[in-house]
């Protein structure tokens, strides 16, 4: 029987990296260090700042621009993605949803051209509320990212939260702890888990050690997770790991049930409508010649002894082994 792999193509782990404020300085130093290595980032918008100087008193970063809808645009055309972090970067919860969430991913989307569903919280976890998440769901939100060091794994019980890791020159109190361009990375490849880092905008300098690493950290992470993953890690946006893992979620397999051998049906009921990638991998029996689609042959790939086949699945599909 086919079946869907954990992650495209096979691979052992994930990884993404998010940047929260999508602060226009980006361009001095990351957006070059990650366009070097072929990897993507996520941009975090504060909506109601869009475009404009940030206007908080007592953050580190009271006085950056914020990047505006050309520049968020631009970065979409790159390969990056982009997710809502608040209307007002205050307090989200079920009485300030309808703004901080509803009203924002509007904005947003209208601001860049395209569907907005990850969220981002917003000063800590706190902001990972029950109200608020339960907005989320209401405003079609697939993943909600909080601050909670640790990995995201296929089948974790919720799949709209999500846990990021901190990219710092060191750890917050009251256990400090090292820069290490190494964290959780062999913890993803043994549970074939997903990384998300979190920071703000490396310059030769952290602009806060508990919020951000150096530029020269930043790459050493990068050029880390790029070696030390190989063929084995997805670089993603944040979007695509939560595209896929719920359509894998959703994604039945049965057999065709009309005497042809070997014939699949694959369908996935309860599907949100908001997903917008549905293409998966499917690990084939091992004697697969090749494969049709809906009457179509397809081209099968191989990884090492295992056949594999991606199948869009944005309708039923009819799936013919040939061995």
């Amino acid at each position: 029987m086919p079946s869907v792999c954990v992650w495209p193509g096979d691979r052992r782990w994930v990884y993404s990296i998010t940047f929260d404020e999508a602060l226009s300085d980006l361009h001095r130093f990351t957006i070059p260090i990650l366009e070097e290595f072929g990897v993507p980032g996520h941009l975090e918008v504060v909506v109601g700042q869009m475009g404009e100087l940030r206007n908080l008193p007592g953050s580190s970063f009271h006085g950056y621009k914020h990047m505006g809808a050309e520049e968020l645009r631009e970065m979409i055309a790159r390969g990056w993605g982009v997710g809502n972090h608040s209307w007002s970067h205050q307090v989200v919860n079920a009485e300030t949803a309808d703004l901080e969430l509803g009203r924002a991913k509007e904005v947003l989307e209208r601001a860049i051209g395209q569907p907005v569903t990850v969220y981002c919280a917003p000063g800590s976890n706190a902001n990972m509320n029950e109200g608020a998440l339960a907005g989320c769901r209401r405003f079609g939100y697939l993943g909600a990212m909080g601050i909670t060091d640790a990995l995201n794994r296929p089948d974790d019980a919720d799949p709209l939260w999500l846990n990021r890791t901190f990219l710092h020159t060191q750890g917050y109190g009251p256990f400090f702890s090292e820069f290490d361009p190494f964290r959780n990375l062999q913890h993803a490849r043994r549970d074939r888990g997903w990384v998300i880092d979190y920071l703000h905008c490396p310059l030769e300098v952290a602009i806060h050690p508990n919020k951000d690493c150096s530029a020269a950290q930043l790459r050493e992470r990068i050029e880390t997770v790029v070696t030390e993953g190989a063929d084995e890690v997805w670089l993603a946006t944040v979007e695509e790991p939560v595209d896929y893992r719920l359509t894998r979620r959703h994604a039945r397999v049965r057999p065709a049930g009309d005497g042809q051998a070997h014939t699949y049906v694959i369908t996935t009921p309860g599907l949100p409508t908001a997903v917008r990638r549905r293409t998966v991998t499917l690990a084939l029996p091992s004697g697969t010649r090749a494969a049709e689609i809906d009457g179509r042959p397809v081209p099968v790939s191989r990884k090492v002894w295992k056949p594999l086949l991606d199948v869009d699945l944005a309708a039923e599909r009819r799936l013919r082994l040939i061995h």
